[in-house]
């Protein structure tokens, strides 16, 4: 066993590693990371609680750094990624992995603080991936705790000091200190705060942290190095049964970066194998939704879970009170009745005259939740075989993510949907893996043209895909940034 503190460890693995050592399978998730991350930030921009952060960030009158997109207002490091990360996740439209949502803290922090160096896109890209790394690694470790998800925010501090940490070449030293630093800051997020605008926040504040303290480090700061593992420190803080190994466990040789997971839709990873059920019945044949008498839907108990959590926040008296459809990207209820009626679930269906349509509203209240324990048991059952004795090798750190073998997982956030018609006729749908899910692949293109063609140029969209699918050509960052922004 190494004598190193487990930051000291990530650390050697942030200093040391290059471009080279990473698979191409995995350079090319962390493309098509960028491509779905930079289309939620145009689709959040144009939101209400996006604008006011946005708005806000304009007024502090920051040194000209980094660049906020889609306008391209240049502000300091630090507030681009505030910004840039906040808005991103206003719709809950960015990907996620094995176990955390690392992209809009990864992608946004690689991003404004290359421009701000004029990082090379090859530099830019190992740091968002090395992000991507130690973030899911850091949310396994607690896996086992109180938080979940989202709700894991201080994720993205440790994700934006070592992406930042590379990007600045610091040494083992210094970063191990940031990511005491940015660790002896652990945000966490308050489950009441996360159906109001406050959630907006959930990576984009830790995220602004973790920058800090990588500039904070380079300056001489000085961080606990065994903050991670000390019997004081952040596992046995943040989990009930703390897996400390987990956060070092693997790295160079096992990459979370295979298990993300890329979403179409708006909305929490839950609701995805619905909208697939549902667009997929609709091409089948037109369906009037006045003449539906119930919506059986048929999904894991996280689904329904997350569904109850959200429930009292979804009504329209409640929406109007908050002033944003936030809680609404986590009900069933209204994602099915808005695909229905309107037949897609894009940003559109969260803009105020649709989410406050007391006719989707309706429609939702003939959606019946059914916990199906199946589907709850298929999300463990299509993981990789890994062979561990018992539970307890698990807990103490008796195998490594080398054994999980990442690149071939699926994940299987199954739901399915009966529509009965007054009629009587019965219209049933099943989706096993969701699209953009590892083992149901999907063109991450698309979803950035559906969203950039209200925002930029079609040159720009076009010179955009192209400079991200290459981007290790790329000399300076700051070229790809400006054909991102308007």
């Amino acid at each position: 066993m190494s004598d190193k503190a487990i930051a000291e460890e990530i650390a050697e693995f942030v200093v040391n590693l290059d471009y080279n050592q990473i698979p191409q399978r995995v350079i090319k998730k962390a493309k098509d990371q960028i491509l779905g991350v930079i289309a939620a930030i145009y689709a959040g921009s144009k939101t209400r609680p996006g604008k006011i952060i946005i708005n806000t960030i304009k007024e502090f009158g920051d040194k000209e750094e980094s660049s906020l997109i889609p306008s391209g207002f240049k502000t300091s490091v630090r507030s681009a990624v505030l910004g840039n990360s906040s808005v991103g996740v206003a719709l809950d439209y960015v990907d996620y992995l094995l176990s955390g949502h690392t992209g809009v803290s990864a992608v946004p922090v690689s991003l404004a603080v290359g421009e701000k160096i004029g990082a090379s896109g090859k530099d830019v890209i190992v740091a968002q991936i090395i992000a991507n790394e130690i973030e899911g690694r850091l949310g396994t470790s607690v896996f086992l705790g109180p938080q979940n998800g989202q709700l894991w925010s201080y994720i993205h501090l440790i994700g934006a000091a070592v992406a930042t940490s590379k990007l600045f070449n610091l040494n083992e030293d210094q970063v191990a200190n940031a990511i005491g630093i940015a660790l002896a800051q652990s945000t966490y997020t308050i489950f009441r705060g996360y159906f109001a605008m406050a959630k907006l926040l959930v990576s984009g504040l830790p995220a602004q942290i973790g920058v800090q303290a990588a500039l904070l480090a380079k300056n001489g700061f000085r961080g606990a190095h065994d903050i991670i593992e000390h019997p004081l420190g952040f596992c046995n803080l943040m989990a009930d049964i703390p897996l400390k190994f987990m956060v070092n466990s693997g790295l160079g040789k096992a990459w979370v970066t295979d298990t993300l997971c890329y979403k179409i839709y708006p909305g929490c990873a839950y609701v995805d194998a619905l909208i697939d059920c549902i667009l997929e019945i609709q091409k089948e044949i037109e369906i009037e939704y006045r003449e539906i008498e119930e919506i059986q839907v048929y999904s894991s108990i996280l689904t329904t879970a997350m569904d109850d959590f959200a429930a009292p926040f979804t009504t329209i008296e409640a929406l109007k009170r908050e002033g944003t459809h936030v809680a609404l990207n986590f009900t069933v209820p209204y994602t099915i009745a808005a695909t229905l009626i309107d037949k897609e679930l894009t940003p559109r269906q969260f803009e105020e005259d649709r989410y406050l349509d007391p006719e989707i509203h309706k429609l939702a209240e003939k959606v019946r939740i059914i916990p199906d324990s199946k589907m709850s048991y298929e999300i463990l059952g299509t993981l990789p075989a890994i062979n561990i004795p018992s539970l307890k090798d698990i807990i103490t750190g008796k195998f490594s993510l080398e054994d999980a073998n990442l690149e071939k997982i699926t994940v299987a956030f199954a739901g399915a949907v009966k529509i009965k018609m007054k009629n009587g006729e019965e219209y049933y749908r099943k989706q096993s893996i969701p699209y953009g899910a590892p083992g149901n692949p999907y063109d991450l293109k698309k979803k950035f043209t559906q969203e950039a063609q209200s925002i930029i140029s079609q040159e720009k969209i076009d010179n955009s895909i192209n400079n991200i699918l290459n981007i290790e050509d790329i000399e300076n960052i700051s070229y790809l940034i400006r054909e991102l922004c308007i």
